[in-house]
């Protein structure tokens, strides 16, 4: 009886044994998990010195949805994307499917002229100037004359000026130019004289109403009738196309 029961043991031992030694086994394998498929992204600007993007470059995951933006420098404004992508998205948002280029394409908006008047009223004359330029620069007029002097400034929160010049980053630039005849004519004749160093924009001489509209960049004087309009405008307008 002894025996059996020692044998009887030891089987249950070898079994147990045995059957632990397989559960470990099966934990095992030499299956490998999938590789993740990563594509890259490449920025640039055009031109230099235009802008930025961020992120400028990067890895990412197949079908990860990736944010791109541009910024612009001073003087100039964002245009539109091209390369891989073509779109006015700013940011951009796409799911990166595939290596992506792109360039963020800027415009420069930044203007430099200068524009001398003349006005004349019988054989008096004014000279004033306006434009836009990197240093701003103001010249202001004395006092206002007694009703019946001829006089003609440039007009800008509540100040006279001589001289008015502003940011040559400025999109939209507007002058009022108050005038008064010293005669009974009543005629002011402006003349002027453009010097442009860039200025991709409209630059007119027009009054509150718009009943006419001269360009300055084409035409070099115009005659008004103070009687008639005491009040007109310069207005400098960016085109971007």
């Amino acid at each position: 009886m002894k025996t059996s029961y020692l044998i009887a043991i030891l089987f249950g031992t070898l079994l147990t044994f045995s059957t632990g030694c397989g559960t470990t086994d099966s934990g095992g394998g030499d299956d490998n998990p999938p590789e993740t498929t990563t594509y890259t992204l490449s920025t640039s600007v055009s031109p230099q010195g235009g802008g930025s993007v961020t992120p400028s470059s990067g890895t990412f995951d197949e079908g990860t949805n990736v944010s791109v933006e541009a910024t612009a420098n001073e003087g100039w404004i964002f245009d539109s994307w091209s390369g891989d992508i073509q779109s006015t998205d700013n940011p951009l948002n796409f799911s990166i499917t595939s290596n992506t280029t792109l360039t963020a394409n800027f415009t420069d908006i930044s203007s430099s002229y200068i524009v001398d008047i003349a006005a004349t009223n019988g054989p008096d004359q004014i000279d004033l100037r306006i434009g836009q330029q990197q240093t701003p620069e103001s010249v202001e007029a004395p006092p206002v004359p007694p009703p019946g002097a001829f006089y003609v400034w440039l007009f800008r929160e509540g100040e006279n000026y001589f001289t008015d010049i502003r940011s040559r980053t400025l999109t939209q630039v507007s002058w009022q130019i108050n005038l008064e005849s010293g005669d009974e004519s009543n005629l002011i004749t402006l003349e002027w004289a453009t010097d442009v160093v860039q200025a991709d924009g409209t630059l007119v001489l027009t009054d509150q109403a718009g009943s006419f509209t001269v360009d300055m960049f084409t035409e070099t004087s115009y005659e008004i009738d103070t009687s008639q309009l005491n009040v007109v405008f310069i207005e400098y307008e960016l085109q971007v196309e």
